[in-house]
């Protein structure tokens, strides 16, 4: 499975998008084993497309859930969750604004719409065009082969004029670009609840941080990232907890301890109601697939 090596991290609000240096994208085909990341956005066009296995993404309070040869497409700036509950292979492409900015002249309000269960047979031989061109250009990082970047390149290009001319849309009306004032401040609270959540934090504390009383932080909050900061606050916990859950042996209680949570029994209500399975079966289903992929790689 092709994995980005040598890459250049490109800061994003509040994701880093791993970019690769020769491409000036982000372009991954991988396996993963599980995984959740909590609401966040991006400075950059993301496209998700599902060849094994299923992903399930929340757009802002919509929750999709993507099975084998689905594709889906989330604009810059939208806040999105996304989890791989059951092990899945995808290919994942992130594509900067400043990327794009390179070749329109003012990408403020673009907007694409891919809709990949539209019945029309013009929009679903464009969609199966799009899925082709990604294919391609997975099988090409793959190859990795002298010269085959003027390839990759060809497709990407042809990807994004598609995009352009295809799929293209009116940004809708009900959706409206955050401002820089509260870029500004959802950047100071998620980066002091990044530095700080193995802590306890509070709602003062938070909204102190973006200058805010409780009252009015917590309807700024949620209005600008579909959810609520304690929740937020959870998910993130859940999220750094759930990736040493899969890579360390440590205890469940010593996750606990580690990212946060005091409560054990408020801790494993909520691991349930996001992964709908316990901490202990989580780790052994995650374990039981590497070893299966490690098997099939050895044949």
């Amino acid at each position: 499975m092709s994995q980005i090596i040598q890459r250049n991290l490109h800061q994003t609000r509040k994701e880093t998008i791993a970019v690769s240096a020769d491409k000036q994208i982000r372009f991954d085909a991988a396996v993963d084993h599980g995984s959740f990341s909590p609401s966040h956005w991006h400075e950059a066009i993301e496209i998700i497309y599902v060849l094994e296995g299923t992903a399930v993404v929340t757009l802002f309070d919509q929750t999709v859930t993507l099975g084998p040869g689905q594709l889906l497409l989330i604009n810059s700036g939208l806040v999105h969750a996304s989890r791989c509950p059951s092990g899945n292979r995808t290919i994942l492409v992130q594509i900067p604004d400043k990327f794009l900015s390179a070749c329109l002249s003012d990408i403020s309000r673009l907007w694409f719409s891919v809709d990949d269960n539209c019945t029309d047979p013009g929009v679903q031989r464009d969609v199966q065009h799009l899925k082709d061109l990604l294919l391609d250009m997975m099988h090409l990082q793959e190859s990795a082969r002298p010269g085959y970047l003027f390839s990759f390149n060809k497709d990407l290009f042809e990807f994004l004029e598609l995009l352009y001319q295809k799929f293209l849309r009116e940004m809708p009306g009900d959706y409206q670009p955050k401002s820089t004032r509260v870029l500004s401040r959802l950047d100071a609270v998620l980066d002091y609840t990044h530095q700080n959540y193995s802590s306890q934090i509070t709602l003062r504390n938070a909204a102190g941080v973006a200058a805010l009383q409780p009252e009015y932080f917590c309807r700024f909050f949620r209005e600008n990232m579909g959810t609520t900061y304690l929740q937020y606050l959870n998910d993130y916990r859940l999220s750094r907890l759930y990736r040493d859950l899969l890579v360390t042996d440590l205890s469940i209680r010593e996750l606990e301890e580690r990212h946060g949570f005091s409560n054990d029994k408020l801790f494993h209500k909520l691991f349930r109601e996001r992964f709908h399975t316990t901490p202990l079966q989580a780790r052994k289903t995650a374990r039981r697939l590497e070893r299966s992929e490690k098997d099939s790689s050895a044949t």
